[in-house]
């Protein structure tokens, strides 16, 4: 029964969205080989202008998933159908985790191939991409859209310059961080820790949902 009602909502997002998010793929594919043959890179800056593009495409994917479907009050509707509201959250964090996905095998394996090796880190900027498009959809959810679309990238970006300023100062923190990264249980402890985040997001906005009127998941 619930697998029935996951596919009949991921089928209904796919309808809604799905030759948006298809073109958008597809014209980001391009952008990244034009910018390739344009301006030729190394590997280091090819990768990182690739996961960047993913990074990118994940809150668009949020974007089409909650905030458009919010302005057309489309949750409303389906909370007036026998579909437990457990399901409807869970269909949009896996739709998320889908679209970004199918973006990272595409884009890495086309133009950024080195990123496969080791496939440990393929996998933790994979597990990284989806809990920050699960953070996305969560905060795009609960909060405003203008708070909702700057949350996310707030939520990264602060940490990350603490982390720059900091390594910039010589206190050795980016040569400690390289070698925890190298060491054996490095990529599998931030998978862990990169998934356990991830299950916390969801399992907290799932709750949400259950417990909010229906006016908080449109307005």
């Amino acid at each position: 029964m619930w697998t029935r009602q996951m596919q009949a909502l991921i089928a209904k997002d796919l309808r809604l969205h799905g030759r948006a998010m298809a073109l958008t793929m597809g014209g980001s594919l391009v952008l990244i080989a034009l910018a390739g043959h344009v301006a030729p890179q190394g590997a280091g800056p090819r990768s990182s202008f690739v996961f960047s593009m993913n990074l990118l495409l994940t809150l668009l994917w949020s974007d089409w998933l909650i905030t458009r479907e919010r302005s057309k009050r489309t949750f409303a509707w389906l909370r007036a159908l026998p579909v437990d509201d457990r399901l409807l959250a869970s269909s949009k964090f896996v739709a998320a985790a889908g679209c970004c996905g199918v973006f990272w095998i595409l884009s890495s394996g086309l133009f950024a191939r080195e990123l496969w090796r080791p496939p440990g880190t393929w996998l933790t900027l994979l597990c990284a991409l989806v809990t920050f498009g699960g953070l996305s959809v969560a905060t795009k959810w609960r909060f405003p859209w203008r708070l909702g679309h700057v949350l996310p990238l707030a939520i990264v970006l602060v940490p990350v310059l603490l982390f720059m300023m900091l390594a910039d100062e010589g206190t050795g923190v980016r040569e400690r961080l390289v070698a925890t990264w190298n060491a054996p249980y490095g990529r599998p402890a931030a998978m862990a820790s990169l998934l356990a985040l991830y299950a916390a997001i969801v399992a907290i906005t799932v709750r949400w949902v259950r417990q909010a009127d229906t006016f908080q998941l449109t307005d």
